[in-house]
């Protein structure tokens, strides 16, 4: 198989027309028919089902779509490291941060890129249990996420960078409404939240509100804590976020109000794979911002 056969076969997975495709890829319909039906005998299983009506993916199709994905996600990464080594970037790390904890990681990245300039930093900005697997799996060297998603075991380490009250966030044409006092004042109002599903988020949303007295009705549910402040800025409902997020993002329409009590701290992290053996780490952690923070533990 090769790389166009793939992109043909990931386009028609998503367009499910093959004329589409080939406008997409300005080739001819036969051509794209040819390409898949090469691909299909180079792996001996059929991806798609074909008539005159309509095209789908078979079982195996749907199952091949992850495969493709990663093997061509992968080709670019190799093709872009290349040519950054070619280029003298010969240093390399990879970073993932919560958006919340973008703020602290924002400026130690410009610190290490005029320090380091050498060195080729990859970043991905993922959320909740996508984070969660990515610190068990030991995915990244470096991590900017919160205390509650690294495990006590295995060979994540970590010092705390800031510890905050977790905000309530509300529109501003209702900000007039709440007493942080009487919860009750907030029951007239949906929540919107981050997924029930690997998101210690939810939990910790819906035990705030517990212990205040009210139950949150949670109209919708997002992926990302940035969305969901998105989400209270229009308007949609109301939520409970680390403040970091509000300060970094300053959506217009916000109004934050700071949550006392024990069950509403956020703890920030930076944490490191100590078995990664890339020297990039140890430089990283040795930054300004960081260096203290780490000495204070």
């Amino acid at each position: 198989m090769d790389t166009m056969q793939l992109k043909l076969f990931l386009s028609l997975s998503k367009t499910l027309n093959f004329t589409k495709t080939a406008n997409e890829f300005y080739v001819t319909q036969p051509t794209v028919s040819n390409y898949i039906k090469v691909l299909e005998n180079s792996i001996g299983v059929t991806l798609l089902k074909r008539d005159s009506h309509s095209v789908s993916l078979t079982e195996e199709g749907k199952e091949f779509v992850v495969y493709a994905t990663q093997i061509l996600s992968l080709e670019a990464e190799a093709e872009n490291r290349l040519k950054n080594i070619s280029e003298g970037r010969r240093g390399y790390i990879r970073i993932a941060t919560l958006s919340s904890s973008a703020d602290l990681f924002s400026l130690c990245l410009e610190e290490f890129v005029q320090k380091f300039p050498g060195v080729q930093v990859n970043v991905d900005m993922i959320e909740g249990a996508e984070m969660i697997a990515a610190l068990e799996q030991c995915s990244y060297d470096i991590y900017f996420a919160h205390e509650h998603m690294v495990s006590a075991s295995g060979s994540i380490d970590y010092c705390v960078t800031s510890t905050r009250q977790m905000d309530l966030v509300i529109h501003r044409k209702h900000a007039h409404v709440v007493n942080m006092d009487d919860w009750s004042t907030l029951a007239q109002f949906p929540f919107v939240s981050a997924l029930e599903t690997g998101f210690s988020l939810a939990g910790q949303i819906r035990r705030i509100c517990r212990n205040r007295g009210i139950s949150p009705d949670v109209i919708n549910y997002y992926n990302r804590a940035d969305t969901i402040l998105l989400a209270v800025n229009a308007g949609i409902g109301i939520s409970i976020l680390p403040p970091q997020l509000l300060a970094f993002y300053n959506w217009p329409n916000v109004a934050a109000f700071p949550i006392e009590g024990s069950d509403a701290v956020v703890s920030s992290v930076v944490a490191w794979n100590r078995n990664s053996g890339n020297p990039e780490v140890e430089r990283f952690l040795g930054l300004t911002h960081l260096s203290e923070l780490r000495k204070r533990r």
